[in-house]
């Protein structure tokens, strides 16, 4: 039995967060914290301020408004202060608070079952090494920028849950001073670290285990979602099929079942379908049984992300495998080791491997003789 659900409240979103995962106190911010213990932090704090501030000629107000990562600083005198906090070997109250707070930013309150699957490692992690994770939704529509926004939650780092829908808040994130880590994304901008999953690779190998099986007739369908990870997948596709001197079939944004129904019917000759993820792989396995097209004697379909559903479809699906979990764990594990070494060490930029799960719904193609 499932236990009492705890509210976590971000502006006007609530969001049920499982008690399985956080503990009562778990939701605790600094001001909780031994008073004692934070008076005498200050006095040992005050004349390091007060002697950056006269080194800096500018207010020990304004340090302190940067010590306390609170909002009513230009980003030019935060980027100066954070510098010299550095030289001084300062450390900010983010690693001296009890449990920092963390942001976890998604563009929307819905997640898929990967990013999901990232939320859990992510907030496992944070669980067994007292953060607290502060979840944001942020599309933009709000008077806040994203950085006045983690800001006034005083967040002392953020974890983008998907990257591509923050492009023009990256440049001021990455000047900020806070340590940004990008899930599922790599990036070459300087001051944000990654952990992403060679969809590349996943791909590339999916697609060439369909050609080795005889297929030459391979159509791909897309969600028309232009993140860098789906490219990649797209990419590798186009790829294999170029470098086997066969001509790839992109569908575009036709991944819903009318569409891919329509699409197969129109295609005849194509003996396998691949998909940019298992939701699309689920529904080209249900428009081909209401074409009469058996699954995989008629028609292979490769799906992507590994959904728990995929191994219990009929048949079960074949499909790209990524440790989404690990990548949600790394995320947060790098934010930490940044924040306790206070920016010592830098944040991770990682690419973690695919793997391909052959399952029921890929076989050879038809007349195929190895």
């Amino acid at each position: 039995m499932q236990g009492p659900v705890r509210f976590f409240t971000q502006k006007n979103l609530t969001f049920p967060l499982p008690s399985a995962i956080f503990a009562p106190e778990y939701i605790e911010t600094s001001r909780h914290s031994n008073r004692q213990e934070n008076d005498m932090a200050r006095k040992r704090e005050k004349l390091s301020i007060v002697t950056i501030a006269a080194e800096l000629g500018i207010s020990p107000a304004t340090v302190s408004r940067v010590v306390n990562n609170r909002t009513g600083v230009s980003e030019e005198k935060r980027r100066l202060v954070l510098k010299k906090l550095h030289e001084y070997d300062f450390r900010t109250n983010y690693p001296a608070q009890r449990k920092p707070r963390v942001a976890i930013v998604n563009s929307a309150p819905t997640f898929s079952h990967y990013h999901s699957e990232v939320l859990n490692g992510i907030f496992q992690y944070m669980q067994e090494h007292e953060l607290t994770p502060c979840m944001i939704i942020y599309d933009g529509s709000g008077d806040e920028t994203l950085l006045e926004l983690l800001r006034d939650q005083q967040c002392s780092g953020v974890i983008l849950m998907i990257p591509a829908n923050f492009k023009e808040e990256l440049p001021e994130l990455a000047a900020s001073g806070l340590p940004v880590m990008q899930v599922d994304e790599a990036t070459d901008m300087q001051n944000i670290g990654y952990i992403d999953n060679d969809s590349y690779s996943g791909s590339r190998i999916a697609t060439e285990y369909l050609l080795s099986l005889g297929h030459r007739e391979i159509l791909y369908f897309t969600t028309g979602l232009h993140t860098l990870n789906h490219n990649q997948r797209r990419k590798a596709y186009e790829d294999a099929l170029n470098g086997a001197g066969l001509t790839p079939h992109v569908f575009e944004a036709q991944a819903d079942y009318e569409s891919l129904k329509q699409n197969l019917k129109q295609h005849p000759e194509a003996t396998a379908v691949m998909t940019t993820n298992d939701d699309v792989a689920q529904i080209a396995v249900k428009a081909a049984a209401d074409l009469g097209l058996r699954v995989p004697d008629d028609l292979s379909v490769v799906g992507f992300d590994d959904y728990p559903m995929s191994r219990y479809l009929c048949p079960a699906l074949t499909t790209v495998s990524h440790l989404n979990r690990e990548a949600g764990r790394r995320a947060a594990e790098s934010i930490d080791r940044y924040l306790q070494s206070n920016g010592k060490i830098p944040l991770q930029r990682e690419v973690l491997p695919t793997g391909l799960v052959i399952r029921g719904s890929t076989g050879p193609a038809k007349d195929f003789k190895r």
